[in-house]
C-alpha cells in the first residue's frame, strides 16, 4: 500500500481511536462507597437517602399528599444532619403566565462567621405527575443534602449556606418565584449554585452560569475534580423555551451557576425516571462539582465577580477557559499564523481562495444528505423517533447518509485543488466562521477558536518540514478538530434526540470538512455504491421495525375530554410521533375535530367519542361587587378532588388583576395554542381544597361569560381497558394523562 493510498486509512483509524477516546475520557467519575470519608461526597450514601425519600416510587406534584409526606421526609433528614430550616407556605406564580400554586418550599441555614450574603444551594422536590422525579430532581436534592452534610463538619466558613428546596417548580419555577419574590432572606442571598436533572445518566455540566462568572468559573475549574460543560450551552440555552429555577435567580441578578445532566432524556418525566434507573455516577458528579465549589466559594470573598468568562471541558475531558474578550484576539493571532502558513508553504492564494468555496460545497452536501436521509425516514415511517429504544439503525443511517454527501462534495473539491490547497481552504473557512460566531454568539467561541489555533500552528509548522514529512503534522489537525465536532454528538444524542437531528449535522459536516483532504485518494463512486446500500438498509430497518421498547418507550398520553353543559365526551391520544398498534386502532384517523368548547380552531387528531364519567362537575360560588368597575369573589370546589383547575376569561372580559389570599397577580393574555384570545389562570396543587380568588376587571359589564376546566390525572373507568393497552412499550410523559371537565360560567 502507497502512503497515497494509507493515508485515509490512517485518517479514519485515527478518527475512530480518537472518538473512542472522547467519549471515555467525558464519562462522569465513578461512584463512590459507604467507606468513603466523612468529608467527601458518596453517591451511595445519596442514593440511599434517595431511596428513602422516593420509597414509593410514585410521582409527587405539588399539592399532592405524597409531596407533603417527602417533604416531612427531607425534614426529618435536616434534622439528622442538625440543620435549622424552616416552611415558607404561600400563594405564588410564575412569571411569565398565570400558573399559580399554593407552594411549600423549605429554607435550611448552616450560620457562618458572618450574617451575610449567602451561599445558596438549590433543586426542587416536586415532579411532574406523570414520573418518580428520581433523576427531575430527586438527584439534585440529595446531593445537596449529602454536600450540606460534608460542609456541616468544617462549618463555620466565611458565608452562611442556605439550603433551597422548592415546591411547584414543574408548574412554571413557583417555588423559586415565592423565594426570590417574597421571602426576607433572598435579599441576603450572594450567589446561588442550581441543581438539575433531565434524564437518568450522563455527565452533571455546567448548563450556564450568570453573567461576569469569573470568580465561579476559576474557582469550579480549580476545585472540581471532574470539571465538565461549555459556554457554547449557553447560547443555545437563551434561544430554547426550556427553563430551571436558576432563570428566576438570574431574572432576580444574583450571580450564580446551573448544573444539569441529560443523558438518557428518554426516561425525562416518565414513569422511567425512578431510583433504580438513575446512574449513581451521575449523582457523584453532581457531588463533584458543588461540594468542592461550595466549600471554596464559602470561603472567598465576593467583591469582585470578575469579568465574563468563556469556558469548556469538552476536549478530552481537559478544562479550557479565558476572558470573553480574548476571543477575538485569539482569532485574530489564529488568522495571522494561517497567512504567515499560507505564504510560507508557497500555496496557491488563489487555489485556497476556491478550497474555501469548496469547503461550504462540502458542508452543505453533508448536512443535506443527512436531511435527506431523515426526511426519508419520515416518509416511509411516518415518524422520526426523538429516542429510539433500538438505537443503532438510527445511528447507522446518520453515519451513512452524512458520509454519502460528504464523499460527494470530497469528489467535487479534488477536481479543482489538491490536498494541501483544501487543508488550507478548509481552515481558512473554518477562521471565518469562528470570527462571525465571535462577533454573534461569543458564548460559542470557544468551541471553534481551541481546534482553529491548533490547527493554524501547525499548519505553520507544517511549513519548516519536508513534504514527506508533512502528513503527520496535518493529520495531528484531526486530534483537536474531534472532541468538538464528532465529540458532541453522543450528548447531542442524548439530550435532543434525533428529531432535532439538524442540532448534530452541522458538526459532522464541520468535521467531515476536516478529514476531507485526507480522503481525496479514495474510489468515491465505489465506495458511495456500498454506503448507498448501507442508508438504504439503515432506512428500511428505522422505517419497517419497531424501534419502541420499554425502556425507551414511545410516549402517549390519554386526553379524556367531557363537556358538562353539552354531555358530550372524547377520548383523544396525544404524541409527539405518529401513534402504532394497538392503539391506532382506538382512535378515528380519518377527521381532525375540536374537542373543546372555546376553541373551534385548535384541531385534534387521534380522537374518538367516549361515553360519559358521571364524575361531578367544579361547582362555583361568587359574590359579585359592581362599582366604578367590577370585582368578584369566587370559591372553587373541584367535587373529585382534581389536582388541578384552569380558569379561562375572554380577551374583551376586561381583567385587569386578580388575588389569591394577599396575592396580586396579572393576568396574561394567550396568543397561541388551545387558550388563544383567552386570559388564563391555572390553579395547581388544589386536589380537594376549596381555592378562593378575587377577580378585578377594568369594566362593570354585566355578565361574562368564561370556561372554568376540572383536570386530573385519574382516568374514568370505561377507559381501563384502553389504560391497559397503553403500557409495555407505550408509556405517558410530562403531565400525563389527564381527564378535563368543562363547564361554561357566568361571571
Amino acid at each position: 500500500m502507497t502512503q497515497k493510498n494509507r493515508l485515509p486509512v490512517l485518517a479514519i483509524f485515527l478518527t475512530f481511536i480518537l472518538f473512542s477516546l472522547q467519549h471515555f475520557l467525558t464519562q462522569p467519575p465513578d461512584a463512590k462507597g459507604l467507606d468513603t470519608p466523612e468529608n467527601q461526597f458518596s453517591a451511595v450514601r445519596a442514593h440511599n437517602i434517595l431511596k428513602s425519600l422516593l420509597r414509593e416510587n410514585m410521582p409527587h406534584p405539588v399539592g399532592s399528599d405524597l409531596n407533603r409526606i417527602i417533604k416531612e421526609r427531607l425534614k426529618d433528614e435536616l434534622d439528622k444532619l442538625g440543620i435549622q430550616y424552616q416552611e415558607q407556605k404561600t400563594w405564588a406564580c410564575a412569571s411569565r403566565f398565570a400558573s399559580c400554586a399554593e407552594v411549600e418550599n423549605l429554607i435550611a441555614i448552616i450560620p457562618g462567621e458572618t450574617n451575610s450574603p449567602y451561599l445558596a444551594l438549590m433543586a426542587h422536590y416536586d415532579s411532574v405527575p406523570m414520573a418518580p422525579g428520581a433523576g427531575d430532581d430527586g438527584a439534585g436534592v440529595v446531593a445537596i443534602l449529602e454536600t450540606a452534610r460534608a460542609l456541616k463538619l468544617e462549618a463555620p466558613f466565611k458565608h452562611p449556606i442556605m439550603l433551597i428546596l422548592t415546591d411547584a417548580e414543574e408548574n412554571g419555577l413557583i417555588g423559586a418565584e415565592a423565594f426570590f419574590k417574597q421571602h426576607y432572606l433572598a435579599k441576603e442571598v450572594g450567589i446561588v449554585i442550581n441543581i438539575e436533572g433531565s434524564g437518568s445518566s450522563g455527565s452533571s455540566m455546567v448548563l450556564r452560569t450568570s453573567k461576569n462568572n469569573e470568580l465561579l468559573i476559576k474557582n469550579y475549574s480549580s476545585e472540581s475534580t471532574s470539571p465538565y460543560g461549555f459556554s457554547f450551552v449557553k447560547e443555545v440555552f437563551k434561544r430554547m423555551p426550556n427553563d430551571t429555577d436558576f432563570s428566576v435567580v438570574t431574572r432576580a441578578k444574583i450571580s450564580g451557576i446551573d448544573f444539569a445532566f441529560a443523558g438518557e432524556r428518554n426516561h425525562y418525566h416518565t414513569p422511567n425516571d425512578t431510583v433504580d434507573n438513575i446512574d449513581l455516577r451521575t449523582i457523584q458528579h453532581h457531588g463533584e462539582n458543588i461540594l468542592p465549589l461550595s466549600r471554596k466559594l464559602a470561603s472567598v470573598d465576593w467583591d469582585h465577580m470578575g469579568e465574563e468568562f468563556v469556558y469548556g471541558g469538552e476536549l478530552y475531558g481537559f478544562w479550557t477557559q479565558w476572558k470573553s474578550s480574548n476571543s477575538l484576539i485569539f482569532s485574530i493571532l489564529a488568522a495571522l499564523l494561517l497567512i504567515l502558513a499560507i505564504f510560507k508553504s508557497k500555496v496557491s492564494v488563489k487555489k485556497t481562495a476556491v478550497g474555501v468555496l469548496l469547503s461550504s460545497i462540502i458542508i452543505l452536501a453533508t448536512v443535506l444528505s443527512g436531511f435527506i436521509g431523515f426526511y426519508l425516514l419520515s416518509f416511509f415511517s411516518g415518524k422520526v423517533i426523538s429516542w429510539p429504544g433500538i438505537e443503532w439503525p438510527y445511528r447507522l443511517l446518520l453515519i451513512s447518509s452524512t458520509a454519502f454527501g460528504g464523499l460527494i462534495g470530497i469528489s467535487i473539491a479534488r477536481k479543482f485543488v489538491n490536498q494541501i490547497e483544501m487543508i488550507f481552504g478548509a481552515w481558512i473557512f473554518w477562521l471565518i466562521l469562528t470570527f462571525i460566531i465571535t462577533f454573534y454568539l461569543p458564548d460559542a467561541a470557544n468551541t471553534f477558536i481551541i481546534p482553529v489555533i491548533f490547527a493554524s500552528s501547525l499548519l505553520f509548522i507544517s511549513a519548516f518540514f519536508k513534504e514527506d514529512n508533512k502528513q503527520i503534522i496535518f493529520l495531528l489537525t484531526l486530534v483537536m478538530t474531534l472532541p468538538t465536532t464528532l465529540g458532541l454528538i453522543f450528548s447531542l444524542e442524548q439530550s435532543q434526540g434525533y428529531k432535532l437531528v439538524g442540532a448534530i449535522l452541522p458538526f459532522i459536516a464541520l468535521y467531515a470538512l476536516i478529514i476531507s483532504p485526507f480522503l481525496f485518494s479514495l474510489k468515491i463512486k465505489s465506495i458511495n455504491f456500498y454506503i448507498g446500500l448501507v442508508t438504504f438498509s439503515a432506512l428500511m430497518i428505522g422505517s419497517y421495525v419497531n424501534l419502541y421498547t420499554e425502556n425507551r418507550p414511545q410516549h402517549v398520553n390519554i386526553y379524556f375530554y367531557e363537556n358538562i353543559d353539552s354531555d358530550t365526551s372524547y377520548v383523544q391520544l396525544s404524541s409527539q410521533e405518529p401513534l402504532i398498534q394497538p392503539l391506532i386502532s382506538y382512535v378515528n384517523q380519518e377527521k381532525e375535530k375540536a374537542l373543546v368548547p372555546f376553541s373551534r380552531e385548535y384541531l385534534s387528531e387521534y380522537w374518538a367519542e367516549s361515553d360519559s364519567s358521571e364524575w361531578e362537575g367544579p361547582s362555583i360560588e361568587k359574590q359579585v361587587e359592581v362599582n366604578e368597575n367590577k370585582s368578584v369573589k369566587i370559591k372553587l370546589n373541584s367535587n373529585r378532588s382534581a389536582s388541578r383547575m384552569v380558569l379561562l376569561l375572554p380577551k374583551d372580559s376586561g381583567l385587569k388583576s386578580f388575588y389569591l389570599g394577599s396575592l396580586e397577580v396579572e393576568p396574561i393574555l394567550s396568543s397561541w395554542g388551545l387558550y388563544k384570545g383567552y386570559y388564563v389562570i391555572y390553579l395547581n396543587g388544589i386536589y380537594n381544597k376549596e381555592t378562593k380568588l378575587t377577580l378585578n376587571f377594568d369594566s362593570n359589564k354585566s355578565e361574562i361569560d368564561a370556561y372554568l376546566m376540572d383536570i386530573s390525572t385519574k382516568l374514568p373507568q370505561h377507559l381501563e381497558e384502553l389504560y391497559k393497552e397503553r403500557s409495555g412499550i407505550f408509556s405517558p410523559v410530562h403531565r400525563g394523562d389527564q381527564s378535563i371537565l368543562i363547564k361554561k360560567i357566568s361571571i
